[in-house]
């Protein structure tokens, strides 16, 4: 039996000496290629500082204990140097704002085309001709990138789309994805989910999914971790979690998400 793509032990991220200052606690887990982890949890749970802790984003504040190996490379033991290699082409990250990820100065076309360029070697000009596919995979069209060039005359909606066009450009074996289509509209968003499938079907790609949304989780995930205050409360099977949760923590969120779900199926059929 193949190793998995990724397994955490005993993780432990803190930002200060105390163990109050800790945001992450005690979290770990695997995760397979070509398979989709949900990560959930209220605002403040310690999600978005995990997958920075896995692409070694971390400030310079922050101090990490534990162990992340990704395809066989325990990543807190590599330079930083190392990790430049390993981010782009191995793991590919999709931030909470894109608009402020993305370089105001730099046309998105070679924010796109960069990462060709850096990890696969490309002339700038094969790279930008890619950048443009992969920008119309999301739905960016040329007629929009001569309009608007530049991230800060996009939506958010859009900058969104470039980033997960730069997150895939390297065909990376782990993408991790932080909210990644909350500016999306219900169709975009079945447009890029299932450009992620198509992705794991072609390459294994491993995704950590980290949203608020169960709606989409319950469609896209074939596993839930559940964070509170830093600590996993829970995680199994989509079904395990949601139809048949353990923790009162997660037994709330399902009961709030179930009650809006059935308001709204109200407010349709009015």
């Amino acid at each position: 039996m193949s190793e998995p793509l990724l397994t955490i032990n005993n993780l432990y991220v803190a930002y200060g000496a105390s163990a109050q200052s800790q945001v992450v606690k005690d979290v770990g887990f695997t995760l397979e290629g070509g398979k989709t982890i949900a990560i959930i949890g209220e605002s403040g749970a310690g999600k978005t500082t995990l997958g920075l802790a896995i692409a070694g984003l971390l400030g310079r504040n922050a101090s990490i204990d534990g162990q992340v190996t990704f395809d066989g490379k325990n990543l807190l033991a590599l330079s930083e140097k190392a990790m430049c290699g390993i981010r782009g082409s191995g793991i590919g990250m999709i931030f909470q704002d894109p608009r402020g990820s993305l370089d105001p100065s730099m046309r998105v076309v070679d924010q796109v085309a960069e990462p060709l360029c850096l990890h696969q070697g490309l002339k700038l000009k094969e790279a930008r001709g890619q950048a443009r596919r992969l920008l119309a995979a999301v739905n960016i069209s040329d007629e929009v990138i001569a309009v608007a060039p530049y991230a800060y005359q996009l939506s958010g909606g859009l900058c969104q789309r470039v980033m997960i066009a730069a997150a895939l450009a390297c065909n990376p074996k782990l993408l991790i994805a932080d909210e990644p289509t909350s500016s999306l509209d219900l169709i975009l968003q079945a447009q890029i989910i299932e450009l992620l499938r198509e992705r794991q079907k072609e390459s294994g790609l491993g995704v950590i999914f980290v949203t608020h949304d169960l709606a989409l989780v319950s469609k896209i995930a074939d596993r839930i971790i559940v964070m509170h205050e830093g600590a996993i409360v829970e995680q199994g099977s989509v079904e395990a979690v949601i139809d048949n949760p353990t923790n009162p923590y997660t037994a709330g969120l399902v009961s709030v998400w179930t009650s809006a779900r059935r308001e709204g199926e109200g407010i349709a059929s009015a």
